[in-house]
Parts: C-alpha cells; sequence; structure tokens
C-alpha cells in the first residue's frame, strides 16, 4: 500500500512539473537588447518561431510584448519577454526545457537582435 501512494505522489509532482504558467520564475537561458521597436522584433521572432512551432502566437501586455510557443498539449515551452524603451528594447527568453533540440528558438531570438 506504501508503493501505492508513493506512485500518486510522484505522478502528482511530475504533473506539477508539466503544467502550463509563466517560465519567468526560471532563470533566463538568454537576454539581450535591441534598437529595434518592440513590435518590429516581436513579429521578426514570430515568423521564425512559426516555422519551428505552429503554436507560436504574440502576446500584447500593457507593460510588454510576449512571443510563446507552446506543445500539442498548450503547454508554453518558450516565452520571450520584450520590454520596450527609449532607444528599442530588452529581450529575456525563457524555456520549460534547456536541451539542444530547441535551440532554434534561442537562434531565432538572437537572429532578430
Amino acid at each position: 500500500m506504501k508503493c501505492g501512494w508513493f506512485i500518486v505522489v510522484a505522478m502528482l509532482w511530475l504533473a506539477g512539473c508539466a503544467s502550463t504558467g509563466n517560465l519567468t520564475h526560471n532563470k533566463p537561458v538568454f537576454q539581450g537588447s535591441t534598437t529595434k521597436l518592440d513590435s518590429v522584433y516581436a513579429a521578426c521572432v514570430h515568423s521564425r518561431w512559426a516555422v519551428i512551432s505552429p503554436t507560436a502566437r504574440i502576446v500584447d501586455s500593457p507593460l510588454e510584448l510576449q512571443v510563446v510557443a507552446g506543445n500539442a498539449t498548450a503547454n508554453i515551452e518558450e516565452q520571450l519577454i520584450i520590454r520596450s524603451k527609449a532607444t528599442g528594447a530588452d529581450v529575456a527568453l525563457y524555456e520549460r526545457l534547456q536541451i539542444l533540440a530547441l535551440r532554434g528558438y534561442r537562434e531565432a531570438a538572437k537572429a532578430c537582435l
């Protein structure tokens, strides 16, 4: 019986790790600045991310723009935060999992700077 409870607890813990939510509690995998307008930079990144993932989209809020991409279950896997400033924008990329296979997202964010 104890083994059964352990399995249930382990499954709930793993489900919590895979839940949707803001990735910004993690350390960004990439940070940078651009002289482009935030909307121009977001459009550039979105067009490149859409090739990798059809779920990529731009999310507009009063404080920032975000480009996000998810997986088949709609979890956000990539979150690029773009904050406008007087001479362009600051950007920070957050990833749920930092693996080599996701390097295309990072490369796209850097290439659009």
